[in-house]
């Protein structure tokens, strides 16, 4: 348990505007979309293999990678259709994100750049697990949209993400026992020689999940 995270004080987290004039014009879209779609949100439930995603009425059933691929494919349909064609799934779930990004070269492929150190993530990027069991084979996953730039304290990165879920994160705009679409606190550990992400916590009262698979990237602007 992070006890020792539980007087961090998470509301400066939480309350924290990303610097939407220091984004690209990506990231900033997706990022105000996302945030349009919580505050306008009339009804939300998780439900795997949900894809119930209607803007007008603010309800939403569906689960975390349907919920990604809808904003994707609605705010950049470009890095979306890039997705798709490259995996070769009409709605890419987790372990497809996962293998795409991980695939994906150093350098941007014009879509998406990949993403190796917790630091450099900013608000807008993509990031998806994929847990292991204790025989180190895959069980499933989780795929969020990041919300803000990670805050450090100590060794623990405390990152604002929206995603859909069957529970509720730190500081999180959903309510106690609600499902669905929202925006929460989880936390990170990386590797301290690489950057790369190592473990994570759905917030601050949980246990530390090692038996897991990270990626991330960002969708970028294409230059014609």
């Amino acid at each position: 348990m992070n006890h020792d995270l539980a007087a961090v004080n998470l509301n400066n987290i939480s309350q924290a505007n990303p610097s939407l004039n220091l984004m690209f014009s990506v990231n900033k879209n997706l990022v105000s979309f996302v945030q349009k779609t919580v505050n306008n949100l009339q009804y939300s439930s998780y439900k795997l293999g949900g894809s119930q995603f209607d803007p007008e009425r603010g309800v939403y059933v569906l689960d975390c990678s349907n919920v990604v691929d809808r904003i994707l494919e609605n705010v950049y349909p470009n890095a979306y259709t890039n997705l798709v064609n490259s995996t070769g799934a009409d709605n890419p779930a987790t372990s497809h994100y996962f293998d795409f990004f991980r695939d994906l070269d150093d350098e941007s492929d014009g879509h998406w750049n990949k993403i190796n150190d917790v630091e450099k993530l900013q608000a807008g990027d993509v990031l998806v697990f994929r847990y292991k069991n204790s025989r180190g084979n895959e069980t499933g996953g989780h795929v969020m949209v990041v919300m803000d730039k990670p805050v450090r304290v100590s060794d623990v990165y405390f990152v604002r993400i929206a995603d859909s879920a069957r529970s509720r994160h730190s500081e999180d705009t959903r309510q106690q026992n609600e499902s669905g679409i929202g925006i929460g606190t989880l936390l990170l550990k990386a590797n301290p020689k690489t950057g790369a992400p190592s473990a994570f916590a759905w917030g601050v009262n949980s246990d530390w999940n090692r038996r897991v698979k990270l990626a991330m990237a960002r969708p970028v602007e294409v230059n014609a």
